[in-house]
């Protein structure tokens, strides 16, 4: 009988045995934890998922294009302007200043071009249009209510020369 009363009060000190007091090391290691968490959660940004698309606006066939991810570096693309790649490409659901992308393209029988630029200010994220006009200017605008045959989009079809680039 005494047995069966000594077992448990041996089980409970072999378990407070085992839980000892964190070290200092263990204390900074826990810190340095929650300070790399609260930078993620500080730094999230919350996307939605769009297709690309590539608009001519020169002189030369646009052969082949690519958009770069804002925070990795994955690139996302297609071939020839003029249709619509569902790459499923990570747009903020908030445009914020400063949102530069890197666009690269190939001209018929040129060279691949890059360029780093602004993503143009959006109300609501939609798709993403690369527009690639002469003299290596390029603009990208996102629109959810506009394609970019529309006279309403944010570039007009037959526009020969870009908008200013926003900041």
């Amino acid at each position: 009988m005494k047995l069966k009363q000594f077992v448990p009060l041996l089980f409970v000190l072999t378990l407070t045995a085992c839980a000892t007091p964190s070290t200092t090391d263990q204390k900074q290691a826990d810190a340095d934890q929650a300070v790399r968490i609260k930078k993620i959660l500080d730094n999230y940004v919350p996307v939605t998922y769009v297709s690309i698309s590539c608009v001519g606006h020169g002189d030369a066939l646009v052969t082949g294009y690519s958009i770069q991810d804002l925070v990795s570096t994955r690139e996302y693309g297609g071939g020839r302007c003029g249709g619509t790649n569902a790459a499923g490409y990570p747009l903020p659901k908030q445009w914020r200043p400063g949102m530069k992308v890197k666009v690269s393209w190939k001209l018929d029988g040129q060279p691949w071009r890059e360029t780093t630029t602004n993503i143009m200010r959006y109300d609501k994220a939609g798709m993403v249009f690369i527009h690639i006009f002469n003299n290596n200017q390029v603009r990208v605008v996102s629109s959810a209510e506009y394609s970019s045959e529309s006279p309403k989009h944010q570039i007009p079809p037959g526009t020969k020369i870009p908008p200013p680039e926003e900041q």
